[in-house]
């Protein structure tokens, strides 16, 4: 779904394996992390012979690989002119709602790779495991994103293709009612406006993104799809 993504901008992209997983184009049942110092080695391969314009990261199945990632966003942003944006897909909870990493390796991430994130796309599932909450309604939506800047990103996209019903037991807010037909994407960053830039967002005024919502239960990769789409986008600038 990435390189698929990335080929449509025409850009060129390549891989750097985080995790193995058994997965097929209807979900993940199996995930395996190889050793953080492999993940070293294919990034210096990489950046050896292709500097980066954009790094999009996915899913960081124990601590010591969102360490390693961390090290690298240290050094490359700190020696690559123009520095590469980095978008990072927080691969946590599966889109059927299943845990696929663990509370050390999230932290972890939360530690070691949020401070370099220009942009971060959780999903209701993975932003809520972030927040240690539940999402109930819009309002609950736009505080979390402001308090998912105050963890370290600079941009943040909660991405609405999980209604607010979802996973919730209790009854949600009778805004939510308007809304079951769409998927509503909720858009916040505090990446300061240039001179006489004209934006819809700011870091205390975000923008949702509405569209119709597909009546299909094939959306596994659509996250990967669209974080992907968003590194291109930046890299072509």
């Amino acid at each position: 779904a990435d390189l698929h993504a990335i080929h449509s901008f025409k850009c060129h992209g390549c891989s750097a394996i985080t995790c193995l997983t058994a997965q097929n184009s209807c979900g993940v049942t199996a995930v395996h992390a190889p050793p953080a110092s492999f993940l070293t080695t294919q990034l210096q391969t990489l950046v050896q012979d292709l500097p980066p314009r954009a790094i999009k990261i996915g899913m960081l199945g124990t601590r010591e690989l969102a360490e390693t990632v961390g090290e690298f966003l240290q050094n490359i942003t700190s020696t690559t002119t123009p520095k590469p944006w980095i978008v990072l897909d927080p691969v946590m909870i599966s889109t059927s709602g299943h845990k696929l990493i663990d509370d050390e390796a999230t932290q972890a991430m939360i530690k070691c790779v949020f401070p370099f994130t220009d942009v971060l796309t959780p999903n209701k599932y993975e932003a809520e495991a972030l927040l240690q909450r539940k999402l109930h309604s819009p309002e609950d939506v736009e505080q979390g994103a402001k308090d998912l800047l105050a963890m370290g990103v600079k941009s943040v996209l909660i991405k609405g293709g999980h209604s607010l019903e979802e996973g919730n037991e209790s009854t949600v807010n009778t805004d939510v009612n308007g809304t079951a037909g769409f998927a509503q994407d909720y858009f916040l960053s505090s990446i300061p406006r240039s001179d006489g830039e004209e934006r819809l967002c700011d870091g205390t005024r975000g923008v949702w993104l509405c569209s119709n919502r597909y009546d299909s239960e094939h959306t596994h990769g659509t996250g990967c799809t669209l974080s992907s789409a968003i590194a291109s986008a930046l890299a072509l600038g």
